[in-house]
Formats: structure tokens, sequence, C-alpha cells
């Protein structure tokens, strides 16, 4: 899969961006670039700021599945990366991991390792600022699921 990555990144990006496409082809594109990050990261993970905001609007909409863990799996890899292509829509993220109702064990410890990662990375004061922007039922969300 490796030598193709390349090829079909950048057409899937594309998809993901577009306006006026089918939610399912946005949904399905989304899941694609999860799973290509699964097994080539090192191929998708510099491209990662030009699509995580729509990944994670997309992604948080599906419900809990097979498919949407395969694609979060694939994002954790491409996060741990390229840690700074996400620090702008970081948000997005955290509302998309607070959309699972039940994340297997490992992946719930992957997301807590992430959010803490960047609770490091930015600071405390910078923290406050990035914690009170979040919507109360998103901080609660986060809070108990991962001690935030």
């Amino acid at each position: 899969m490796q030598p193709y990555a390349a090829m079909f990144v950048r057409p899937l990006i594309d998809i993901i961006n577009r306006q006026n496409t089918p939610k399912t082809l946005h949904e399905n594109t989304a899941i694609t670039i999860g799973r290509l990050g699964f097994v080539c990261p090192s191929e998708v993970a510099p491209h990662l700021s030009l699509f995580i905001r729509h990944w994670c609007l997309f992604l948080r909409n599906i419900r809990d599945n097979e498919e949407k863990d395969s694609a979060f799996r694939g994002i954790c890899n491409l996060i741990t990366l390229n840690p700074t292509s996400v620090l702008n829509d970081f948000l997005f993220f955290c509302d998309a991991v607070a959309s699972w109702n039940a994340p297997k064990e490992d992946l719930k410890e992957r997301f807590h390792v992430i959010l803490h990662g960047f609770k490091a990375q930015v600071g405390e004061a910078e923290w406050e600022k990035f914690w009170n922007q979040c919507p109360p039922m998103l901080r609660e969300r986060l809070s108990t699921q991962y001690n935030l």
C-alpha cells in the first residue's frame, strides 16, 4: 500500500474539503483517510493540517463501529507523527473524541495520551484559554472520560 499512498492522499483531501458533496461520500472519505493513516502514517502525516478539521466534523457523527475505530486509530498515528498540525483545530479533535460512546480501552488510552500531551505541550496558561473556549458539555465529557 505504501507506494500508492502518496497517489491517493491528495485526491482524498480534495474530496473531504469539497463543498456540496454527499454526506456519505465525505464520511467514507474520512474513514479512508484514517485507514490510510493507519497503514501508511508517514505518507499521510505531512498533510494532516489540510484535512483534520473536516475529518473530525464528518466522523463525529458516525456511530461507534469498526470503521470509525480503524479511522481513529489512523488519525492517532498521524497526530503522533505530526502533532503541531492539529494545534489550530484541536477543539475539533476533542469534539470528535467526545463523540465516542464506548471506545475500546486501547483506543481510549491513545486519546488520553494525545489529550494530555496537548495539555502539557501548550502549558497551563494556554490550556486554560483553550479549555475555556470549549463548550460546557464538551468539557464535562472530556473531564469525565479523560481526566482533563
